[in-house]
C-alpha cells in the first residue's frame, strides 16, 4: 500500500496538497497552490484572485 504524503494548504495549513507548487486546489477552503503567489504573498492576479495574506486572513476570520 502506497501512503501518500499530503503537505499543509498555503492559505488554511490544511494538509490538504499532494504536490507542491502545481496549481492544486485546496478542498478545504478552495485556494488554488500557485507557486507564484507562495513566493510572494502579496501578489493579486495569479492563480487565485486574492493574493495570499488576504485570503488567510478571510479564511481564519470566517472559521475561527
Amino acid at each position: 500500500m502506497i501512503i501518500e504524503e499530503l503537505y499543509p494548504c498555503p492559505c488554511c495549513c490544511n494538509k490538504t496538497i499532494t504536490d507542491l507548487g502545481n496549481y492544486e486546489i485546496c478542498p478545504i477552503c478552495g485556494w488554488e497552490d500557485d507557486p507564484v503567489q507562495s513566493e510572494d504573498p502579496e501578489f493579486s492576479g495569479g492563480a487565485n484572485v486574492s493574493n495570499l495574506n488576504d485570503a488567510k486572513t478571510k479564511y481564519y476570520a470566517e472559521n475561527k
